[in-house]
């Protein structure tokens, strides 16, 4: 099961460098991952267009050692209720945990509500990638401003 999450992150990963990173990167480059991550979110909407409630946690693995973060800055737009993201990551093109801590933007994908397992890629300024594989069970998305990771314990 594990084999098959790997696989498929590391298929979409190659798609996206193919499609977004055009010539850039060498025919046959073997990208190693940077760390590992899980992360769930759960997120409320007592009004139509405002996320009241907004609670992530995440463990990020670099280098041996776990990091704790958060996700801010997400929407649920206008809709109202409850949701949950629960998801497993691989990052890639990270060299210090500091440049994890920066927003994320979508490049490649996506995961919507009700459809199983999916995959979406994120990429930040600091050239970090994320490739990561979830479900959804309802509405959540990061704004164009983009998904805002801070790390807890530095």
């Amino acid at each position: 099961m594990m084999m098959n999450k790997l696989l498929k992150l590391a298929t979409t990963f190659a798609i996206t460098l193919g499609v977004f990173g055009g010539g850039a990167y060498a025919a046959g480059s073997v990208y190693e991952p940077s760390a590992h991550f899980t992360l769930e979110i759960k997120a409320l909407t007592m009004y139509s267009g405002e996320t009241a409630t907004l609670m992530s946690k995440g463990m990020v693995t670099f280098k041996g050692k776990e990091y704790p973060f958060t996700v801010q800055a997400l929407t649920m737009g206008n809709n109202f209720g409850a949701s949950t993201f629960k998801a497993n990551g691989v990052l890639y093109g990270m060299k210090e945990i500091s440049e994890f801590e920066s927003p994320f933007f979508v490049i490649g994908g996506g995961i919507h509500p009700q459809e199983g397992n999916q995959v979406v890629t994120f990429k930040n300024n600091n050239g970090v990638v994320a490739v990561i594989d979830g479900t959804l069970n309802g509405p959540l998305w990061a704004p164009a401003t983009g998904a805002v990771v801070k790390l807890l314990n530095k």
